[in-house]
């Protein structure tokens, strides 16, 4: 055997022994993780603040509830917050951004059809009387009136079907993949959702839809009717925002015996980056509060 088929012999052997080596290093790897802020790390998914977890759920009575950083982007603290579950009027908050998106005359003289008397929340309004478009988007979003967001939906002249598919289009821009809408008002237990992806829809609206902040941040909302001249005021069905023991600036609730109590919040001031979602809360006063204490929680 020459020289040169020893040498490439001896050259093989040690390129196959450091091959080994490598993949055994491969193997026996730990995964690489991602750093996030807190000094916490995670292997995969959404941006999440690693101090949350060491938050005390127990606290929290109601099945699903999350805290949400909309300018980080990041979840602060979550109880089930992955959870599809109905979200009843919620639901009005897309309504709404789909009929500001086709643009509403906001002077446009509106009814209400008797078939659209359904159950939950409702304005009355006698023979005779019609209000404004700007009065039923009003009653819709703070008075949670299921008559009134049917009727403003139906003269902005969409049918139901194509007005529902936009929404449900709407929900897949904005990334809410465990969102689904089946109509307009909340009625229907088919429309469900997740607490992370409530406040990230609440946040969008809030945010990019300054009409539906300040519907959803006031006290009261009065118009007078149209016909009769009689006044009528709506109050805030979040009562926290009706006596101010919570400033917002953006609110809506939600109830269906199937869903429970449901409540999104974005704060203001200094809170107003936060954005506090419960669903299935077993009482109306219990979803105001751990509602107040997500909005305030001190998270490192």
């Amino acid at each position: 055997m020459n020289r040169i088929t020893v040498f490439l012999i001896l050259v093989c052997a040690g390129l196959s022994l450091s091959l080994g080596v490598v993949v055994s290093r491969i193997i026996h790897a730990q995964p690489a993780s991602m750093p996030l802020s807190g000094g916490g790390n995670i292997q995969l998914g959404l941006s999440y603040d690693a101090q949350s977890k060491t938050q005390d759920s127990s606290a929290i009575q109601s099945s699903s509830a999350l805290l949400y950083d909309g300018d980080a982007q990041m979840i602060l603290f979550q109880k089930n917050g992955f959870e599809r579950r109905p979200l009843a009027s919620i639901t009005k908050l897309m309504t709404a951004m789909i009929a500001l998106d086709h643009g509403i005359s906001w002077n446009q003289d509106a009814n209400i059809l008797p078939s659209e008397y359904v159950e939950g929340g409702e304005l009355i309004l006698n023979p005779g009387e019609t209000v404004t478009m700007k009065d039923l988007f009003n009653a819709s979003l703070l008075g949670s009136a299921n008559n009134a967001t049917m009727a403003y939906v139906r003269q902005l002249g969409i049918s139901k079907e194509d007005f529902v598919q936009e929404m449900n289009r709407k929900a897949v821009e904005l990334r809410l993949e465990q969102t689904e809408f089946h109509d307009v008002t909340g009625l229907g237990v088919q429309n469900v959702s997740t607490a992370y992806e409530i406040a990230v829809m609440a946040n969008y609206a809030f945010t990019h839809y300054p009409e539906i902040a300040q519907a959803t941040s006031q006290k009261e909302y009065s118009f007078i009717v149209r016909g009769t001249h009689r006044e009528h005021t709506i109050r805030n069905t979040n009562k926290y925002v009706q006596t101010e023991k919570m400033n917002v600036t953006g609110s809506k609730t939600g109830f269906l015996y199937e869903a429970g109590y449901c409540l999104v919040v974005q704060g203001a001031d200094a809170l107003k980056n936060r954005v506090a979602v419960i669903m299935n809360s077993p009482g109306e006063e219990t979803q105001f509060i751990e509602t107040k204490r997500l909005l305030t929680m001190q998270v490192k």
